[in-house]
C-alpha cells in the first residue's frame, strides 16, 4: 500500500504575515498646514545635531563643550539633565539671531516627518473616553529647529531650541484605526478617527500653531494652557514671577493656526510632499541622545530678554521616547 503524505500550506505554519510598518506610515501620513507667519519647517534633525554643540552639566548650571561623537548613553553622570544640545544663539538674546541664521524658504520644498510603528503591550488600558485599548501606534514626529511662541503683538515671548512634536494614529488589532492625538505644548488632545477630518480617505488633518508647533484638529485660537504647563515645570517663586510676566502681556495667550504651506503624501493634489522617514530598530545616533535639544526655555516680556521681565522655565525638550506605548493625559510630556 502506497504511502500517502499530506503537505500543509506554508502559510498555515508560517503564522500571521509580518506587520508591513513602511505601508502603515505611507497610508496614514498626514497633512499639515500651518500658520502664513510661520518661519520653521519641519526639517532633518541632522542638520541641527550638525551645527549645535554637545555639551554636559559638570556642575549645577554650569556646562562643557563635549567632543564627538554624540553621545548615547548617560552612564557615569550624577547630574540631570546630563547632557544638552546648544545652537551658537544665545537664547537670552531672544529670537533675532535664530531668525538671522534660519534656513532660506526653500526648507519649505523638503519638510520632512519621521515615522515608526510600535506595538503596544496586550492589557494595556485605553486612554480615558475610549473604551478600547490600541494593539499598535503609527507616530509621526515632526522636528523644528527653534520654538518661538509669541504673542500678536509681540510683545509676550516663549521660546526653546529643538522642538519635537508628534502625531500618533490608534490601531486595533485589525488595523481599524480608532483614533488620532496630536502633541500640544505638555498635553495634547485626542479624538475620536471617525471625527477626524481626512484627506483621500485616511490621512489625517492637522494644523500647526505659529511658533509652538503644537498641533491641532482645527484652525480655532486655542488656549496654549501655559498656567497649567507652568505649574509643572516651576517651583512657587518662580511660578508667581512667571505669572507675573505673563499678566503684564495683557493679552489673551492662544495658539493659532492657518492654512499655509499645505504639505503631506505625494499622491495628493496641491500638496508639497512630506518626506517621510522611518525610524526602524537601528535608530541614528542623534536619535539615542540622552539629553535635551536645547539650552533651555525662555519666557519673556518685551523685544528682547531681559532679566526683570524674563525666567527660565526648565532645561528645554527631551530625546522623544521612540518606543511610548501609551498615551495618558499628559503622553507628550513623557514622550518629548
Amino acid at each position: 500500500m502506497g504511502v500517502v503524505v499530506l503537505i500543509a500550506p506554508l502559510r498555515s505554519w508560517a503564522g500571521p504575515a509580518p506587520l508591513d510598518t513602511g505601508a502603515l506610515l505611507r497610508e496614514y501620513e498626514p497633512v499639515l498646514f500651518f500658520h502664513p507667519q510661520e518661519d520653521w519647517a519641519p526639517e532633518p534633525a541632522d542638520s541641527f545635531v550638525g551645527r549645535a554643540r554637545v555639551e554636559r552639566q559638570v556642575a549645577r548650571g554650569k556646562w562643557s563643550p563635549v567632543s564627538p561623537p554624540v553621545p548615547t548613553s548617560s552612564m557615569g553622570c550624577t547630574l540631570s539633565p546630563c547632557f544638552r544640545f546648544n545652537l551658537p544663539c544665545p537664547l537670552r538674546g531672544g529670537d533675532s539671531c535664530y531668525e538671522a541664521a534660519r534656513s532660506d524658504a526653500a526648507a519649505w520644498q523638503h519638510p520632512l516627518v519621521y515615522g515608526r510603528v510600535v506595538s503596544v503591550p496586550t492589557g494595556t488600558a485605553p486612554p480615558p473616553g475610549f473604551t478600547v485599548a490600541p494593539r499598535y501606534l503609527v507616530r509621526y514626529w515632526l522636528f523644528y529647529e527653534f520654538d518661538d511662541w509669541r504673542t500678536n503683538d509681540r510683545r509676550l515671548w516663549q521660546a526653546h531650541e529643538g522642538d519635537w512634536e508628534n502625531i500618533t494614529i490608534a490601531l486595533s488589532s485589525t488595523l481599524d484605526p480608532l483614533f488620532a492625538a496630536y502633541s500640544e505644548h505638555c498635553s495634547g488632545t485626542i479624538r475620536a478617527w471617525s471625527d477626524v477630518a481626512k484627506r483621500g480617505g485616511s490621512h489625517p488633518v492637522a494644523y500647526v500653531a505659529r511658533g509652538s508647533h503644537a498641533i491641532y484638529f482645527t484652525t480655532t485660537p486655542t488656549s496654549t494652557k501655559f498656567s497649567e504647563c507652568l505649574t509643572k515645570y516651576l517651583d512657587r517663586p518662580a511660578l508667581t514671577r512667571a505669572t507675573a510676566i505673563i499678566k503684564l502681556a495683557q493679552e489673551r495667550l492662544v495658539d493659532r493656526m492657518g492654512t499655509a504651506h499645505p504639505s503631506g503624501p505625494s499622491e495628493l493634489p496641491s500638496l508639497t510632499p512630506l518626506q517621510l522617514q522611518e525610524l526602524g530598530t537601528d535608530l541614528p545616533t542623534w536619535a539615542r541622545f540622552p539629553g535635551r535639544w536645547s539650552e533651555g526655555q525662555l519666557l519673556w516680556l518685551g523685544t528682547v530678554p531681559r532679566s526683570l521681565t524674563s525666567i527660565t522655565e526648565g532645561a528645554g525638550p527631551a530625546t522623544p521616547n521612540w518606543n511610548a506605548t501609551s498615551i495618558p493625559s499628559l503622553w507628550h510630556l513623557a514622550s518629548s
